[in-house]
């Protein structure tokens, strides 16, 4: 909702205050509240159900934190999804009030709110910051287990064991194994526990003959040069120890060239494992099997196959669930969006709905996000099987975007604020409550150029960059390095922006390092960052800010206001604070208000209202 917040007449959202509990079951009685500061006649709440909207009038009650005017009823949840929004009735006027906010007309039901019945959403997710980590190129804990040069050819090329310092090489990048082990991630805990982040995302870890490790050669076994089930098993215990979950890369979409089960389906058109994979091609493609964009190492799995759903998702000894049992905390899918039938993504909700069966009977709490880098509306409006999805669509990408004036893949862009902000609120508000605060935050990764090297190492826009990353809806993703300001030898993608973690701390941005750590504290300590709501509002042409609230059962709030601009010097600006105690996060300085103040908006303004919890 991208208005001033002065101009906000009508509250509700997924809170306590107003919502009178997330995941209940259906058939539940669901208690749904409204605030509202206009003089009403009466509230009543337009419920759609069985495709015709019904019309319930709502009673008045006290106010819950002793301001406005307050509205309550309760509804039976008749189905698993359930959307409403509110009609406000005036002496003389009709308003309609739904996320798209306060209008005459009555909006179309992807504005109303909504509501998931009997949702199985884990919640620690929120409460987390994760930390990417590419094993090979993070920290080498053994050098007992690196490669030796030589030892293998990779589609024509020896594997290399660069120095490294040495920065990564287009033309031998998948041969160029660094060292870097899960030794080398068990030495470094305590100084990401000291970060304050809670959970790690571990790209492809599994025996495969590649540094990325993208293409499986045995999903059952840790690589070795990673220092094998040993190493894992001594991470996993140090992490359990210090609070840290562990989340790995599931590379379901297709297989490496290498993988047993493939070699078998190729060689023999009687073996069970032959349906296991599309051969030959329908693409009529230059390959005998169907491939992830044609690349020859990575052959696609077919989940039309009974022995393909068995082995990695449903079979009592799966990969899916195999790994659960080990201790992880869930999984990131990869090419999420992929998975499918017949070399295609035909069925693919069906697909991750079983997947996300199998990962719940193993662990209920266990967190399922999904690799998509464009708009995943579609698979997340309740009929697929991940609780969020990596959201390069609806922030990584347009935020990127707007801060440095150029696409992701390097082309120049004039995005507008109001563009921005068009897209963020759009992305943000189709989507559940629960499912909006589950999606998978970041702004660089394997796959996308450095954070530092995008933003010029601007050190007030990588500031801004970060504030964004730490305070917006959904769960925030560090990659490696980032916090100490790391970048790419030089600009562009893959392999530029996997670069090896230096650990030599005199090359360390220590302030930027600090100012991520004190956000990462505010993130974990404040509700609002976690789980609260979202209001957009525009300040100027560079600048934009939002209000995330926590609204408690007992009418306290937990608020934080955030604003923030793109330009590379110093920025003042006004922004119209609404009523409250608001201080400085960084300082804790009365930042005025409520009313107009100027804020000095270089590096994100992060101000606080309310207790904390």
């Amino acid at each position: 909702m991208t208005i001033p917040l002065s101009e906000v007449l009508a509250w509700h959202d997924h809170t306590p205050a107003y919502t009178s509990g997330p995941g209940l079951p259906q058939g539940a009685a669901l208690t749904l509240r409204l605030k509202t500061a206009l003089p009403l006649e009466a509230a009543r709440l337009l419920l759609l159900r069985h495709g015709e909207i019904m019309n319930f009038p709502a009673r008045p009650i006290s106010a819950l934190d002793g301001d406005g005017h307050w509205f309550e009823l309760e509804v039976t949840l008749h189905a698993g999804q359930v959307r409403y929004a509110w009609q406000l009735e005036l002496p003389d006027d009709t308003l309609h009030f739904s996320l798209a906010g306060l209008g005459h007309a009555r909006r179309p039901y992807r504005d109303w709110f909504q509501y998931r019945a009997g949702d199985r959403t884990p919640t620690w997710p929120w409460r987390s910051v994760f930390y990417q980590i590419f094993p090979d190129r993070f920290r080498n804990g053994n050098p007992d287990n690196d490669v030796r040069p030589g030892e293998d050819v990779y589609e024509g090329r020896a594997v290399t064991r660069p120095d490294w310092t040495d920065p990564p090489h287009p033309d031998h990048d998948m041969q160029a194994h660094y060292g870097g082990d899960l030794e080398g991630v068990t030495q470094a805990l305590p100084y990401l526990h000291e970060l304050g982040v809670n959970a790690l995302w571990l790209t492809p870890i599994f025996t495969s003959p590649s540094t990325h490790r993208y293409d499986t050669t045995d999903y059952r076994a840790v690589d070795p040069h990673l220092g094998g089930q040993a190493a894992f098993d001594v991470m996993m215990r140090e992490a359990g120890r210090l609070g840290l979950r562990v989340v790995l890369d599931g590379v379901f979409n297709h297989t490496g060239n290498r993988n047993p089960l493939f070699l078998r389906a190729l060689a023999d058109p009687d073996s069970p494992e032959r349906t296991m994979f599309t051969l030959p091609d329908p693409a009529g493609g230059p390959l005998p099997y169907a491939a992830f964009y044609g690349v020859p190492t990575l052959p696609k799995i077919d989940y039309a196959s009974e022995a393909a759903s068995h082995e990695m998702i449903e079979g009592e000894d799966s990969v899916v669930r195999r790994w659960l049992r080990r201790g992880t905390a869930g999984w990131r899918l990869d090419v999420a969006q992929g998975l499918g039938r017949g070399g295609t993504d035909a069925g693919n909700l069906e697909v991750l709905r079983r997947l996300r069966a199998a990962v719940r009977q193993e662990n209920p709490e266990a967190y399922v996000f999904g690799e998509r880098l464009f708009d995943p509306e579609a698979a997340l409006n309740g009929e697929g099987g991940e609780d969020g999805s990596t959201n390069y669509h609806g922030f990584g990408f347009p935020v990127m975007e707007w801060l440095s004036g150029r696409h992701y893949q390097g082309r120049p862009s004039r995005m507008t604020t109001a563009e921005l902000l068009d897209l963020l609120w759009d992305a943000y508000h189709v989507l559940a409550p629960q499912v909006a605060l589950s999606q998978f935050n970041s702004l660089d990764s394997h796959d996308v150029p450095r954070l530092a090297t995008r933003l010029e190492h601007h050190p007030g826009r990588v500031r801004t960059a970060l504030t964004l990353l730490l305070t917006y809806p959904g769960v925030p993703c560090l990659y490696y390095g980032t916090e100490i300001g790391l970048g790419q030898p030089q600009a562009g993608g893959i392999p530029h922006n996997r670069a090896t973690m230096p650990w030599d701390e005199t090359r360390w941005d220590q302030s930027l390092r600090a100012f991520v750590r004190a956000l990462i504290g505010l993130r974990r300590t404040h509700l609002a960052l976690g789980q609260g709501s979202l209001r957009l509002f525009p300040v100027d042409p560079d600048a934009f800010g939002y209000l995330r609230t926590f609204s408690h059962a007992d009418g306290q709030v937990d608020r934080v206001l955030v604003a923030v601009s793109r330009r590379a010097g110093p920025h003042e600006a006004e922004v119209a604070l609404p009523p409250g105690d608001w201080r400085d996060a960084r300082t804790g300085e009365p930042a005025g208000g409520p009313g107009s103040v100027r804020l000095r908006l270089e590096g994100g303004v992060v101000l606080l209202d309310g207790p904390g919890h």
